[in-house]
């Protein structure tokens, strides 16, 4: 009967710390506490009971010891903790604690007296031939229930610093996520309207030249205003999106350039459904116009996106003309630019860009971006 007894007692504690665990079970880390403190307890228990048939009064005071634990592991979370540990409030808390764990103490051998726990005790130790147990009579009781309480109120107070930390950690991370949110916003909003007031008087002027022409670009132009209105508020869109908006971008600019303007847009894009940050070329485009274009000289400019196996190749190349620039494409006073542009990749592709400028007699980026998210 002794393995039976010793599978009763263990049950007792293992159910004992299942409740615990279950109060404070928020993460992969307290089930390690848990665990940790049911071997513990397994270790502890099992040469308390062995050898022995324990009496039926033996259980009800375990009861009663399970019951006043479970009221101060409820007493602890709830009342103790938030107001005094939390608040560091060091001195009442664990006072407060050695009160109650004195009381408890004091119950639980109440309880025994009541039940008659240390005769009946007795009894069962000469039923089972005096094979008493050399544990029970080493450790006092006083002792044995006092180490129980430091046991769970161990993994209780564990439990609860680590559902904390990560009630805090989870109010961190949103408020990051929240600032950059805003500030991606922030950034992508800040195309000039100047832009726009610009592209309206060259339609204007194609009016009375080309009406053809100025419808194409009112459509255009259309087609940037509903991705800057509707598709803003993603962070990311597909390529074939941003392509869309690239070309329409482009097609108004050229419509805008001198004749002496050229420019040549290459596209190989292998996954058109795969998502980028949204305008996130746009900086280095509207640059090339910027300083790219000359009404003296040849201005030609390359833009060239390619997309492959999660890898993203962006490359821009345009002549420098120094001190010449078109107030046409000078709309980028107050643009996001590329300073601003470095930064939400950073944001958005932390250690997994890079970005190369080179400024010759020629202006050229290449921007890459791993998009693979292993």
């Amino acid at each position: 009967m002794s393995g039976r007894q010793n599978l009763l007692d263990l049950t007792f504690f293992l159910n004992l710390v299942s409740v615990e665990v279950k109060m404070t079970n928020q993460s992969k880390v307290t089930n390690l506490v848990g665990i940790a403190l049911i071997g513990i307890l397994i270790f502890l228990m099992i040469p308390l009971s062995y050898g022995m048939r324990l009496p039926f009064v033996y259980w009800v005071n375990q009861i009663v010891f399970f019951l006043l634990l479970l009221s101060l592991l409820f007493l602890n979370t709830k009342w103790l903790a938030p107001k005094f540990l939390f608040q560091k409030k060091y001195f009442q808390y664990y006072f407060i604690l050695c009160l109650v764990c004195i009381l408890m103490v004091f119950l639980l051998k109440q309880s025994g007296k009541w039940l008659n726990l240390s005769e009946e005790i007795q009894k069962a130790i000469k039923e089972n031939g005096n094979k008493q147990n050399h544990w029970a009579q080493t450790i006092s009781v006083f002792f044995y229930i006092f180490l129980i309480q430091i046991l769970i109120l161990g993994v209780n107070i564990a439990g609860i610093l680590i559902k904390k930390w990560q009630s805090e950690k989870n109010i961190r991370l949103k408020l990051e996520k929240d600032k950059l949110e805003m500030e991606l916003s922030f950034l992508k909003s800040q195309i000039n309207p100047h832009f726009f007031f610009n592209t309206l008087n060259t339609i204007n002027a194609l009016t009375y030249t080309n009406v053809v022409e100025s419808r194409m670009a009112i459509k255009k132009l259309g087609n940037i205003m509903r991705h800057l209105l509707y598709d803003i508020s993603d962070q990311t869109h597909t390529f074939s999106k941003e392509v869309e908006f690239i070309n329409s971008y482009v097609d108004l600019m050229k419509m805008r350039s001198p004749k002496r303007v050229s420019v040549d847009f290459f596209i190989d894009i292998k996954s058109p459904d795969l998502k980028i940050a949204s305008m996130i070329f746009l900086p280095f485009i509207e640059n090339s116009f910027k300083h790219g274009v000359s009404a003296q000289s040849n201005s030609p400019i390359t833009i060239g996106l390619k997309v492959e196996d999660f890898m993203v190749v962006f490359y821009t190349k345009n002549l420098v003309f120094e001190n010449v620039i078109d107030e046409r494409f000078d709309d980028n006073q107050h643009g996001i630019g590329i300073d601003n542009t470095r930064r939400r990749l950073e944001l958005l592709y932390p250690n997994k860009y890079s970005l190369s400028i080179t400024k010759n007699d020629e202006f050229n980026v290449l921007l890459k971006i791993d998009l693979n998210e292993d």
